[in-house]
């Protein structure tokens, strides 16, 4: 029987943990892609230059490379 001194171990993983490492690794890599991607399009749509296009696409970018990845993420970890 376990009293409230002895320390509970688990084995392997629980599967919120899995589920937030896949998050914050969708998170970590769609961020940049969303930002790169949304650069681009600003660009070639608009006779902008590239660093207006930079600061025109970076807040579209973030947000969508931030669903998208966590999107991806919780749908990695789905069984």
């Amino acid at each position: 029987m376990l009293t409230m001194s002895e320390p509970v171990s688990e084995s392997g993983p629980t599967p919120a943990s899995r589920m937030g490492k896949a998050i914050v690794r969708g998170v970590a890599v769609g961020v940049p892609l969303g930002i790169v991607l949304m650069t681009l399009a600003v660009w070639v749509i608009t006779d902008l230059e590239l660093s207006d296009a930079i600061a025109t696409a970076l807040l579209p970018g973030v947000l969508f490379g931030g669903f998208a990845g966590g999107f991806a993420g919780t749908a990695a970890t789905m069984d």
